[in-house]
């Protein structure tokens, strides 16, 4: 006759998420969230010096899914990441991202790609986790392919999501997989990770030390960036686009576009760049020549300089800045763009923050 403890069978392997999976999951998408916005800042800024309207920001797109990928270490169940894919989307939009609701399917996208991964390989090991994010930031070129990048070349397209793809093997797999053994080693709390993986023991020890000081390194170096940014350079969404003319004008001027709303018009542009081209469309927006004449250049002026949110920089000479109708400031996304009808795509910029008369 059996027993008892023979009938029984072993527990149902739980797949839900916890409270306490639940708390990971908010926290890390939170301040996930937050920083993309700082590092939609240092992809701009990469734009800028690589000359390029978009792309060479991918070189850090892994960042975004780093956190993706802590979620789904810590907490090792499925769905977790594309839970804090979607949360941490939902958190960069009413912080104020440049790319609207778009961004919320984008990190969606990431964290379902991290959860494919993982659910594949069944394995939490440095391998997978850069696999994971290498798929998980080279999503995110194909969403903006879809919803922006329309008549980019598609040779134009591979290649920044090889870059993309590499990003993420390096920021979110390999980083992230850093942090996670900090991680397992502190084990605050008592996380329940387990011991460290097998393969880690192949390693020497000098070996671990070394990737342990630059893990360290490349976190102190991302949060510095991260409150420069937040203390001098971000404004929070609530408070309006706002921009500032200064320099050699009888007037400084700090203007939201409501304050022109008199003087508003419409001209027909073609977007003609490098690496990207807008076909002629309509757009409304302020002349630029009315708002530089409220703030009343001084004599002698001669240049305008159109300085972005990211430190994105281009010049104009001040009597055809005032003599051109084609040169409009619009509001798009919750930010400023200058429309430059008469002139190049470089001179078409994005997140416009002050005009400086010189």
């Amino acid at each position: 006759m059996q027993s008892r403890s023979e009938h029984r069978t072993k527990p149902a392997k739980k797949y839900y998420l916890s409270n306490r999976d639940l708390l990971i999951i908010a926290i890390l998408s939170g301040i996930g969230g937050v920083m993309s916005t700082y590092v939609g800042y240092l992809g701009n800024f990469l734009n800028r010096l690589f000359a390029v309207p978009f792309g060479a920001g991918q070189f850090i797109s892994g960042l975004h899914v780093f956190w993706i990928i802590l979620a789904a270490g810590l907490v090792r169940r499925p769905g977790a990441a594309t839970a804090a894919g979607l949360l941490k989307g939902v958190i960069e939009l009413f912080t104020g991202s440049t790319h609207g609701v778009a961004i919320v399917l984008i990190s969606l996208l990431q964290g379902f790609f991290v959860d494919l991964v993982l659910l594949i390989f069944r394995r939490h090991n440095l391998p997978v986790y850069a696999l994971a994010g290498g798929l998980g930031a080279a999503s995110n070129v194909i969403a903006f392919q879809v919803l922006y990048f329309s008549g980019v070349p598609i040779s134009y397209i591979l290649f920044i999501s090889g870059i993309a793809f590499i990003s993420g093997i390096i920021f979110a797999g390999g980083f992230g997989n850093g942090v996670l053994e900090i991680v397992r080693q502190a084990r605050p709390f008592r996380l329940g990770l387990g011991p460290p993986p097998q393969q880690a023991k192949h390693f020497t020890r000098s070996l671990r030390s070394i990737g342990l000081v630059l893990t360290i390194l490349l976190a102190v170096a991302f949060s510095a960036g991260a409150i420069y940014y937040f203390a001098v350079v971000y404004e929070p969404p609530w408070s309006g686009p706002e921009c500032l003319v200064e320099g050699e004008v009888e007037r400084t001027l700090n203007f939201q576009l409501s304050q022109f709303a008199e003087e508003e018009t419409s001209i027909i542009a073609e977007l003609v760049g490098d690496f990207q081209h807008v076909p002629p469309q309509e757009y409304t927006g302020i002349p630029v020549n009315i708002i530089l004449e409220a703030a009343r250049p001084k004599a002698g002026a001669g240049l305008v300089k159109v300085i972005a949110g990211d430190g994105y920089t281009v010049e104009f000479p001040l009597e055809d800045i005032l003599n051109d109708d084609a040169l409009l400031l619009i509001q798009e996304d919750d930010a400023l763009r200058l429309i430059a009808g008469n002139y190049p795509g470089g001179h078409w910029v994005r997140q416009v923050l002050k005009f400086v008369v010189e």
